[in-house]
């Protein structure tokens, strides 16, 4: 078995706080081309949680993860009647990637907010980083 990777993942909004209280248990990232996590991520990997301009504030565990490619918008349609709830996101969301052709849905388990958040100082506008 291989060894869990540590990823960190950049959020905005309430989607961090989302996780730790459990409301959102499905991290979707989609795309047009080949961009992390596609392909990078697998079960058991440790997921720490960044708010975008902030510190890392928490981790969540992959539990399991689904990747998609030759994605079109109704099989998007598809996957937010089937994550959607899961993942939280609004309609703004699901209208922004209509054209993305690659996902990945992960699960998430064990949610948990840190005592004291980690600086990380990021200058690029990446918003999922292989640690």
């Amino acid at each position: 078995m291989q060894k869990p990777i540590t990823h960190i993942a950049i959020f905005v909004g309430d989607a961090i706080k989302n996780i730790i209280t459990g409301k959102k248990t499905v991290e979707g990232r989609f795309s047009y081309d080949r961009h992390l996590p596609y392909g990078a991520v697998k079960k058991s990997d440790l997921i720490l949680l960044k708010q975008s301009g902030g510190p890392i504030i928490g981790q969540a565990e992959v539990e399991n993860v689904l990747y998609f490619d030759n994605l079109d918008g109704e099989k998007i349609g598809k996957l937010r009647q089937e994550y959607g709830e899961d993942m939280c996101m609004n309609d703004l969301f699901w209208s922004d990637k209509q054209k993305s052709r690659y996902g990945t849905i992960i699960f998430l388990a064990r949610p948990r907010r840190y005592l004291t958040p980690l600086a990380f100082h990021k200058q690029d506008r990446r918003a999922w980083v292989v640690a």
